[in-house]
C-alpha cells in the first residue's frame, strides 16, 4: 500500500470502519510511515477532544467539522510536529482551537438567549 493511499484511509482507520482486508494492509504499512503515524495520531487526538465536547453537551458541531479541522492543522502546520506537549505548535493549534469553541459557544448561547426572548 502507498502512503498516498493510506492517507486517504486515515478516517477510516479512525472510525474503525475498514475491511478486515484492507485493515491489515494499513496496519502492516503504517509503520513504514512516519508521516502517515503522526497524521493518524492527528486525527485521533481530534476525534477524541471533539468527543469530549460533544458529551458535554455544550456545542453542535457542523457536519464535516472534524474534517475540515484536521485539513487545516495539516495546511497550516506541515512538518511540524503538533503532538509534542511541549513545541510551540502545539500551543498555537490548541489556543487556536480553545478559541474556535469558545466564538462556537458564544454562538450557541447568542441562539438561546434569542430563542428564549
Amino acid at each position: 500500500m502507498t502512503c498516498d493511499k493510506l492517507l486517504e484511509l486515515i478516517p477510516d482507520l479512525v472510525d474503525g470502519t475498514l475491511p478486515p482486508e484492507i485493515l491489515t494492509e494499513a496496519q502492516t504499512t503504517l509503520p513504514n510511515c512516519p508521516d502517515c503515524q503522526r497524521q493518524l495520531e492527528i486525527a485521533q487526538r481530534v476525534r477524541e477532544v471533539l468527543a469530549e465536547i460533544r458529551l458535554q453537551g455544550a456545542v453542535n458541531l457542523p457536519a464535516g467539522f472534524e474534517a475540515r479541522l484536521i485539513a487545516r492543522i495539516q495546511q497550516q502546520n506541515a512538518g511540524i510536529d503538533l503532538l509534542d506537549l511541549s513545541s510551540r505548535a502545539f500551543g498555537v493549534w490548541l489556543t487556536e482551537l480553545v478559541n474556535l469553541i469558545g466564538g462556537l459557544l458564544n454562538l450557541a448561547e447568542s441562539s438561546r438567549s434569542q430563542t428564549a426572548q
